[in-house]
């Protein structure tokens, strides 16, 4: 540079170029399709944008193919951008299994109006078994025609040898960093280890899949993916970005009737990096007869533990609780307190007696 052009960007405030815009997808993975995940589909913020559609799954000992009973119409509604998954149990071999099962599914949406952008394959096989499925995905790739081809990948794989000639096959590649070890679903520092160590072993771009959801080990152990922790890695990676990360797909699209994930109220307010802020508001509502019901109530935009113990006073004559609340003294107290998703109003007990009142928990 001369010195001529170097006086001319100090003038200008000349700063290192910003990185590349993100953007943000998400998994459709429900087996049945609800009422709830159809409303869903209609409140998607502008944030997100293709949908990542399971399917067709082949799994267990006979890998038989079945059919996700999809709402195509309500997908073609949305105006979005959409991938036709294929789930393939990673401890299943791949005799048998052809691209064409969702390529024909692909082809039949697009027909009715669809945005089908391509296909995907998630099929977390050992890093042992990757030259195999390599060799298939070669295969399999030159019958898609003008239909992209995407894969999930584990951050495992990243040791193999075959690593550059597996990623240099799909169009699309989705890294998942969470559920990758037991008995741990996710955690900041893993994940970021997990993207730091693919990005050195392979100069592909590369998609993140990340972790909206909770599940319970068969000893009982809850494993969960809290909102403040994804949201720390997404800070992360803003601060200190990570060459080749092209976007995120999450996993995945919550509902009302999927208690096991997070609302779609929450998803929009991490992926738009607001603020994590509870609001929960216990109150006392009137129910007629000299009743009242103790309700807790998520008037915020995110996913809200609720307090293990409510307490009250005044001259308390009935005191019980529901949905897990029991009465203790002038308390109701959970072993195990509910989660209340954004906007969700629970009772979990009512009260008879003069001058109640609520304490602050």
């Amino acid at each position: 540079m001369s010195l001529a052009s170097m006086a001319l960007c100090l003038l200008l405030g000349c700063t290192r170029a910003p990185a590349p815009p993100q953007g943000h997808e998400v998994y459709v993975w429900q087996r049945d399709w609800s009422p709830e995940l159809g409303h869903a589909l209609t409140r998607l913020p502008s944030e997100l944008g293709a949908l990542r559609v399971l399917a067709r799954e082949r799994s267990g000992v006979t890998r038989a193919p079945v059919n996700v009973a999809v709402d195509v119409p309500a997908l073609a509604k949305t105006g979005r951008e959409v991938v036709v998954v294929l789930r393939v149990d990673g401890t299943a071999p791949l005799d048998g299994v052809s691209l064409q099962e969702v390529a024909t599914l692909a082809r039949d949406w697009k027909a009715l109006g669809v945005r089908v952008r391509g296909v995907e394959v998630d099929h977390d096989c050992a890093t042992a078994s990757l030259p195999a499925y390599a060799d298939w995905l070669a295969r399999e790739r030159s019958g898609l025609g003008d239909l992209e081809l995407s894969i999930t990948a584990l951050p495992t794989w990243a040791t193999s040898p075959v690593l550059e000639r597996l990623t240099s096959i799909p169009d699309d590649l989705v890294v998942q960093v969470h559920a990758v070890r037991a008995p741990t679903l996710f955690t900041p520092e893993e994940a970021r280890g997990f993207i730091d160590a693919w990005a050195k072993a392979t100069p592909h771009p590369f998609r993140i899949a990340l972790p909206t959801y909770r599940a319970r080990l068969k000893d009982g152990t809850l494993l969960t993916s809290e909102p403040h922790e994804v949201s720390r890695l997404l800070a992360s990676l803003r601060a200190q970005p990570v060459k080749g990360v092209k976007g995120f797909v999450w996993f995945r699209l919550g509902h009302a009737g999927d208690a096991e994930s997070w609302s779609l109220s929450t998803l929009t307010t991490v992926v738009r990096g607001e603020p994590l802020t509870p609001r929960l508001a216990p109150r006392l509502v009137d129910a007629g007869g000299g009743t009242l019901d103790i309700v807790l109530e998520n008037t915020g935009h995110v996913d809200t533990q609720a307090p293990a113990r409510l307490t009250l006073s005044g001259n308390l004559e009935v005191l019980d609780g529901v949905g897990g609340y029991a009465p203790h003294g002038t308390s109701l107290v959970a072993r195990t307190p509910p989660r209340l998703r954004a906007g969700e109003r629970r009772v979990i007990g009512f009260v008879r007696g003069t001058e109640v009142s609520l304490v602050a928990p």
